[in-house]
């Protein structure tokens, strides 16, 4: 896939999604074509660049002081480097307005559910990030299963089992007359279940819990084994 990547020129090892992720978000960007989008976790810039290339105005949030050099590399780019939440009360207080939002930063659950709450009256459709991630995933449906303005779709783009574990995979939500969770067909299935047991039956992981157990069982061993070792001298000593 790195070979098609290049063959595309959307490779960059700075740009943290798969290819598909990659090219939906491109996709996206040239059918919608926004005028104004927020980005909730710059990292070095790899979506930046093409957010900045199909839209007038990008505003990209991040903690990390790297996203200072965004405006710098990318005219239309405003770059806030604060957190998300300062963020959100900073859009509410300026009654900004967003043609697309992308949720890409802290990925805790809470982080996630804070970020989405934070804009989504604000923001006419989200995109959002590691929607394969358990915590991830959790904030996300936290956020949206009660609000009634947006309609939602987590497996957008699905993700797969990777070598580090769950993440990955694309979620959406668009301002909607009929808002909820939203299937693209009648009684379709969600792959995140499947994928996430066969996540936990990985090979990998298993093999490094079983060698974790090991070390801790010799070393309990060993430290009886010691201790056993110095009674052995204290009573000899109490007999002499």
């Amino acid at each position: 896939m790195n070979e098609l990547q290049e063959k595309l020129g959307i490779s960059n090892v700075d740009w943290l999604m798969s290819t598909r992720e990659k090219l939906g978000l491109i996709g996206l960007l040239h059918c919608l074509k926004p005028k104004k989008v927020l980005e909730l976790g710059y990292h070095r810039g790899g979506a930046t660049k093409w957010l900045s290339q199909f839209s007038e105005h990008v505003i990209s949030v991040d903690v990390n002081e790297f996203v200072l050099e965004a405006p710098n590399l990318f005219q239309n780019v405003e770059a806030w480097n604060c957190p998300t939440l300062e963020a959100s009360t900073r859009i509410k207080k300026e009654r900004l307005f967003f043609d697309l939002a992308i949720v890409d930063a802290d990925h805790s659950r809470q982080a996630v559910s804070a970020d989405i709450n934070g804009i989504i009256s604000h923001t006419d459709i989200i995109l959002m990030h590691d929607s394969f991630n358990p915590d991830c995933r959790k904030g996300m449906i936290e956020a949206l299963k009660n609000q009634n303005s947006h309609a939602y779709y987590l497996d957008f783009i699905p993700s797969i089992c990777k070598n580090d574990g769950l993440w990955g995979g694309l979620a959406i939500a668009w301002r909607s007359k009929t808002p909820g969770l939203s299937n693209e067909f009648a009684k379709e299935m969600s792959s995140f279940a499947p994928v996430a047991i066969q996540n936990s039956f990985r090979i990998e992981p298993t093999i490094t819990a079983i060698k974790a157990k090991e070390r801790i069982s010799n070393l309990k061993e060993s430290a009886v084994s010691k201790i056993r070792i110095i009674c052995g001298r204290l009573l000899g000593k109490l007999k002499l």
